[in-house]
């Protein structure tokens, strides 16, 4: 696990991938169940199945976002020590991808869950299983 310090612009590119992995998140269930009316709500809405895969991605996600917050400091080491400019620029848009993709993560997984938690919250609520 690495255990350091995210630096400024890190901490805000991975905010920023949170916030649109959140937006996407929370638009996805009704994405993959069109909801044809209040009550419509099939797979991406039960209960048990995101329930199930939604524990799974939350064990998961630490360890993913390690391995991209590491492989992202490889990548600033990299531009670190490249003397030329174009290889500087792709390692740096590696880095940054590696960090938008750890928030984006994150931002996925709450952003789905609210959407469940609010629909829960409907006179529909939600589905056990479909």
């Amino acid at each position: 696990m690495l255990h350091t310090m995210l630096a400024p612009a890190q901490v805000l590119t991975e905010t920023a991938g949170g916030a649109l992995g959140g937006v996407g998140g929370g638009i996805l269930p009704d994405a993959v169940d069109r909801p044809t009316s209040p009550r419509s709500r099939a797979a991406a809405h039960s209960m048990a199945i995101t329930g199930t895969v939604g524990y799974f991605l939350n064990e998961q996600l630490p360890e993913w976002q390690d391995r991209l917050r590491s492989r992202g400091h490889q990548y600033a080491e990299l531009r670190a020590a490249s003397p030329h400019p174009l290889s500087q620029i792709g390692y740096s848009l590696l880095e940054f991808l590696c960090y938008f993709l750890s928030g984006a993560l994150a931002g996925l997984l709450a952003g789905y869950g609210s959407h469940l938690a609010l629909d829960s919250l409907t006179p529909g609520s939600l589905p056990i299983l479909c």
